[in-house]
């Protein structure tokens, strides 16, 4: 909608072939519903890209100010919360509302319905194909999304047109989404909110961490920590790496040491406690069961029993407790993919292929992810608003 509002503002007659039979569906559920556009901190090292610098030029030529003034100028005012960017009424749907009133105001010829079945260019026309009918364009922009979330209409077929053309893909693959872990106590701590990070381990050696509020499923772990580092995740182990994740519960990064010293002075507080009682207070009921159980805390004990060698294990789980990652939540539970069209074949001041002339390819489609905070929405409307200017 972006790319086809700026073209047509621009002289150009535009069609956008949309495969739903509305526009607009999967921007209903950003940002849960709030559509969080973009956020107040927009710096290259909130994507994450093979190699280059393509995010970097992209952003520098279309910030968060240019969008958050478009926004304006179509008659949606902003509002920040920590950092994030929503529309002022905090509902997607006025930023749909927005975007419908100017493809109709721009003349863009809107056709739902229209699933696309392949493109070619035929001299110097692109000839487009919908089950419906043939389209022939002087220019064809492809804004089809990425594969995650397909039952927004997100169903990968933008990576099956780009290598169509001729564009090389690398494999998208889930991100912004759960860890499944293997271990069999998930299903006791399930349901528990806290405080927390995850640091992702492949073959051994950190490759990314991130703290916030962890949510502790039958599964696994879900929550923004989670999400940030899933990316890694489903690369390495689509590698054939081994996996694993290590987590620290609690708020602050308090090494095992410092722990070990803050629980020997609880000990002394509550000596006449049940041992199973001695995180009552500390870490939530479901998940202190768990962290006790694997610390070896047996029945009939009290706080004054437990040893120092008992509390330090104690420490050292609750600071890194090392789990194998399985998995991640897949497809249908991402927000994003890692992985799409290798930007070096794309000019970022226009995103028109560098060796297809009149074929621009943006926003999800490409091999650049944001982390959490509206950076993805930001890209898709960067990217959609710099092609639109383009052609």
């Amino acid at each position: 909608m972006a790319a086809s509002v700026t073209a047509a503002a621009r002289g150009r007659e535009v069609v956008l072939l949309e495969g739903n039979d509305r526009v607009g569906k999967k921007l209903l559920v950003t940002g849960n519903g709030k559509c969080n556009f973009t956020n107040e901190i927009l710096d290259p090292s909130c994507y994450h890209e093979a190699a280059g610098s393509f995010a970097s030029s992209v952003i520098g030529k279309f910030s968060n100010r240019d969008l958050i003034d478009w926004f304006s100028d179509i008659g949606i005012e902003s509002t920040v919360k920590d950092g994030r960017v929503y529309p002022g009424s905090e509902q997607a749907s006025s930023v749909l509302d927005a975007l419908r009133l100017q493809l109709e105001g721009t003349g863009v010829r809107v056709i739902t319905g229209a699933k696309v079945m392949s493109i070619r260019k035929k001299q110097e026309l692109f000839e487009v194909q919908t089950v419906q009918k043939t389209w022939s364009a002087e220019t064809v922009i492809l804004a089809a999304g990425s594969a995650a979330a397909p039952k927004t209409g997100s169903d990968g077929s933008g990576y099956r047109l780009a290598e169509q053309m001729g564009l090389t893909v690398r494999e998208p693959l889930p991100a912004l989404t759960s860890l499944h872990l293997k271990a069999d106590y998930t299903k006791s701590w399930q349901g528990v909110r806290c405080d927390g990070s995850i640091t992702l381990i492949s073959d051994g050696s950190p490759v990314a961490s991130s703290q916030g509020q962890l949510q502790l499923t039958s599964y696994g772990i879900s929550g923004i920590p989670a999400f940030q580092v899933s990316r890694y995740a489903s690369r390495s182990l689509a590698e054939g790496s081994k996996v694993s994740a290590r987590i620290c519960f609690g708020s602050g990064e308090k090494t095992a040491e410092e722990t070990g010293k803050s629980l020997k002075a609880r000990r002394e507080k509550i000596g006449d406690y049940p041992a199973a009682s001695f995180l009552n207070g500390v870490l939530p009921k479901n998940l202190a069961g768990v962290l006790l159980r694997l610390a070896g805390f047996g029945k009939g004990k009290y706080c004054r029993d437990l040893t120092d060698q008992e509390l330090e294990s104690l420490a050292d789980i609750m600071t890194e407790l090392v789990v194998p990652v399985t998995g991640t939540g897949g497809l249908v539970q991402a927000q994003v993919c890692t992985g799409g069209v290798v930007t070096d074949q794309i000019d970022p001041a226009s995103m028109e292929c560098f060796d297809i002339p009149g074929l621009y390819v943006t926003g999800e489609l490409l091999d650049v992810d944001g982390i959490c905070g509206g950076y993805n929405l930001h890209w898709a409307f960067a990217t959609g608003r710099l092609a639109g200017f383009s052609v």
